[in-house]
């Protein structure tokens, strides 16, 4: 998935409902950040979420969401491999609907992640052709 799929997928989910605010990481790299804080707060966020999902797999368990409120707002985070996706957002009552969508961006990403690994790993065969080369027929 480019940086413009990426960008276009993950705004339009933070226009769904009461969404504030969208933080998309890898590990404790931020890949897409549209929450209104400042860098630092954001890495505070990322590392408070990171040590959450640690202490899960340090207990043997393996969730795939969590969602808590905090604050006045709520917070749903998405997990999966390396990736976490954090949806701020208002209205409690939205919970399953915006984790419905989340979850459909972030199996998507993840899709791609892996068929791009994928295609990188795989042995060229035959020679390469530039884009701009015309491809001779197959007799």
């Amino acid at each position: 998935m480019n940086p413009e799929t990426l960008s276009s997928n993950l705004g339009a989910l933070r226009n769904l409902g009461s969404v504030f605010g969208i933080i998309f990481t890898r590990g404790t790299e931020t890949l897409f950040n549209a929450a209104e804080f400042s860098l630092e707060r954001t890495q505070e966020v990322v590392s408070t979420l990171d040590d959450i999902s640690f202490y899960f797999e340090n207990e043997g368990r393996l969730p795939d969401q969590l969602s808590f409120g905090y604050d006045g707002a709520n917070l749903l985070l998405l997990l999966a491999e390396d990736f976490r996706l954090v949806v701020l957002y208002h209205n409690a009552g939205e919970v399953d609907d915006l984790a419905t969508a989340a979850r459909a961006f972030l199996k998507d990403y993840v899709a791609s992640q892996i068929a791009r690994q994928v295609s990188l790993s795989k042995p060229q065969s035959g020679r390469v052709v530039s884009p701009t080369e015309p491809v001779a027929p197959v007799a």
